[in-house]
Protein backbone atom coordinates (compact mmCIF):
# COMPACT_ATOMS: atom_id res chain seq x y z
CA UNK A 1 0.00 0.00 0.00
CA UNK A 2 3.18 2.51 0.81
CA UNK A 3 4.20 1.56 -2.73
CA UNK A 4 0.26 2.78 -4.16
CA UNK A 5 0.50 5.59 -2.02
CA UNK A 6 4.14 6.92 -3.49
CA UNK A 7 2.62 6.21 -6.64
CA UNK A 8 -0.26 8.13 -6.20
CA UNK A 9 1.88 11.07 -5.08
CA UNK A 10 4.21 10.82 -7.43
CA UNK A 11 1.17 11.51 -9.87
CA UNK A 12 0.29 13.77 -7.84
CA UNK A 13 3.19 16.10 -7.91
CA UNK A 14 3.64 15.25 -11.94
CA UNK A 15 0.32 16.36 -12.32
CA UNK A 16 0.32 19.53 -10.21
CA UNK A 17 4.02 19.84 -11.92
CA UNK A 18 1.82 19.24 -15.33
CA UNK A 19 -0.82 21.77 -14.10
CA UNK A 20 1.29 24.45 -12.96
CA UNK A 21 3.67 24.48 -16.34
CA UNK A 22 0.44 24.81 -18.90
CA UNK A 23 -0.96 27.25 -16.27
CA UNK A 24 2.15 29.22 -17.21
CA UNK A 25 1.99 29.08 -20.81
CA UNK A 26 -1.42 30.07 -20.26
CA UNK A 27 -0.58 32.88 -18.56
CA UNK A 28 2.02 33.78 -20.90
CA UNK A 29 -0.20 33.43 -24.11
CA UNK A 30 -2.74 35.65 -22.19
CA UNK A 31 -0.11 38.31 -21.54
CA UNK A 32 1.14 38.28 -25.27
CA UNK A 33 -2.24 38.47 -26.28
CA UNK A 34 -2.99 41.12 -24.41
CA UNK A 35 0.01 43.20 -25.21
CA UNK A 36 -1.14 42.65 -28.68
CA UNK A 37 -4.48 44.08 -28.16
CA UNK A 38 -3.10 47.52 -26.25
CA UNK A 39 -1.00 47.83 -28.75
CA UNK A 40 -4.10 47.42 -31.43
CA UNK A 41 -5.86 49.75 -29.28
CA UNK A 42 -3.21 52.30 -29.26
CA UNK A 43 -2.89 51.77 -32.78
CA UNK A 44 -6.61 52.55 -33.51
CA UNK A 45 -7.00 55.57 -31.02
CA UNK A 46 -4.55 57.11 -33.22
CA UNK A 47 -5.39 56.74 -36.14
CA UNK A 48 -8.99 57.75 -34.86
CA UNK A 49 -7.24 60.88 -33.51
CA UNK A 50 -5.72 61.30 -36.68
CA UNK A 51 -8.65 61.18 -38.60
CA UNK A 52 -10.84 63.59 -36.16
CA UNK A 53 -8.22 66.07 -36.28
CA UNK A 54 -8.20 65.89 -40.72
CA UNK A 55 -11.92 65.96 -40.30
CA UNK A 56 -11.57 69.18 -37.89
CA UNK A 57 -8.76 70.85 -40.12
CA UNK A 58 -11.27 70.39 -43.23
CA UNK A 59 -14.39 71.22 -41.16
CA UNK A 60 -12.48 74.78 -40.51
CA UNK A 61 -11.88 75.36 -43.67
CA UNK A 62 -15.63 74.42 -45.14
CA UNK A 63 -16.20 76.93 -42.50
CA UNK A 64 -13.43 79.56 -43.96
CA UNK A 65 -14.85 78.69 -47.01
CA UNK A 66 -18.69 79.12 -46.37
CA UNK A 67 -17.81 82.75 -44.42
CA UNK A 68 -15.92 83.84 -47.70
CA UNK A 69 -19.20 82.95 -49.86
CA UNK A 70 -21.23 83.98 -47.63
CA UNK A 71 -19.57 87.68 -47.21
CA UNK A 72 -19.20 87.57 -51.25
CA UNK A 73 -22.59 87.21 -51.57
CA UNK A 74 -24.03 89.73 -48.97
CA UNK A 75 -21.50 92.08 -51.24
CA UNK A 76 -23.16 90.94 -54.24
CA UNK A 77 -26.57 91.76 -53.05
CA UNK A 78 -25.42 95.19 -51.48
CA UNK A 79 -24.23 96.19 -55.09
CA UNK A 80 -27.32 95.17 -56.69
CA UNK A 81 -29.23 97.23 -54.15
CA UNK A 82 -26.74 100.10 -54.88
CA UNK A 83 -27.41 100.13 -58.50
CA UNK A 84 -30.70 99.36 -57.95
CA UNK A 85 -31.55 102.17 -55.67
CA UNK A 86 -30.19 105.48 -57.52
CA UNK A 87 -32.84 104.66 -60.40
CA UNK A 88 -35.11 104.14 -57.63
CA UNK A 89 -34.54 106.58 -55.49
CA UNK A 90 -34.74 109.63 -57.84
CA UNK A 91 -38.41 107.98 -58.96
CA UNK A 92 -39.33 108.05 -55.32
CA UNK A 93 -38.27 111.25 -54.60
CA UNK A 94 -40.42 112.65 -57.67
CA UNK A 95 -43.36 111.00 -55.78
CA UNK A 96 -42.87 112.56 -52.57
CA UNK A 97 -42.05 115.85 -53.36
CA UNK A 98 -45.00 118.39 -52.51
CA UNK A 99 -46.63 119.81 -55.71
CA UNK A 100 -45.05 123.34 -56.26
CA UNK A 101 -48.87 124.15 -57.66
CA UNK A 102 -51.39 122.84 -55.19
CA UNK A 103 -55.37 122.73 -56.13
CA UNK A 104 -57.67 125.13 -54.20
CA UNK A 105 -60.49 123.40 -53.06
CA UNK A 106 -63.10 124.96 -55.48
CA UNK A 107 -61.16 123.58 -58.12
CA UNK A 108 -60.45 120.07 -56.20
CA UNK A 109 -64.36 119.86 -55.10
CA UNK A 110 -66.53 121.30 -58.07
CA UNK A 111 -70.19 122.65 -56.46
CA UNK A 112 -71.51 123.71 -59.71
CA UNK A 113 -72.98 120.21 -60.64
CA UNK A 114 -76.64 119.79 -60.66
CA UNK A 115 -78.32 117.13 -60.02
CA UNK A 116 -79.47 115.08 -62.76
CA UNK A 117 -83.62 115.67 -63.40
CA UNK A 118 -83.78 111.96 -63.98
CA UNK A 119 -84.87 110.77 -60.32
CA UNK A 120 -83.59 106.65 -59.87
CA UNK A 121 -86.97 104.56 -59.73
CA UNK A 122 -87.81 103.28 -56.64
CA UNK A 123 -88.44 99.46 -56.68
CA UNK A 124 -91.22 98.08 -54.79
CA UNK A 125 -91.06 95.25 -52.26
CA UNK A 126 -92.77 93.11 -53.16
CA UNK A 127 -95.25 91.63 -50.64
CA UNK A 128 -95.99 87.88 -49.86
CA UNK A 129 -99.27 87.19 -49.39
CA UNK A 130 -100.47 84.91 -46.71
CA UNK A 131 -103.07 82.39 -46.75
CA UNK A 132 -105.67 83.41 -44.23
CA UNK A 133 -106.69 79.30 -43.91
CA UNK A 134 -103.48 78.49 -42.78
CA UNK A 135 -103.51 76.53 -39.52
CA UNK A 136 -100.74 77.82 -37.00
CA UNK A 137 -99.09 75.51 -34.74
CA UNK A 138 -99.92 75.96 -30.85
CA UNK A 139 -96.29 77.23 -29.77
CA UNK A 140 -96.87 80.41 -32.61
CA UNK A 141 -100.15 81.77 -30.22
Amino acid sequence: MAVMRTKSNINNELFHQRFTELSDEVRAKNKREDRLLEIRLKYHEREKNIRLNILRKEQYHLECTRSTLIDQVNRIQLERYRKFMPSYLPEKNKLEMPPLVQLSTPEFFNTDWEPVSNPIPVVAKETSITPTNLVRPHSAG
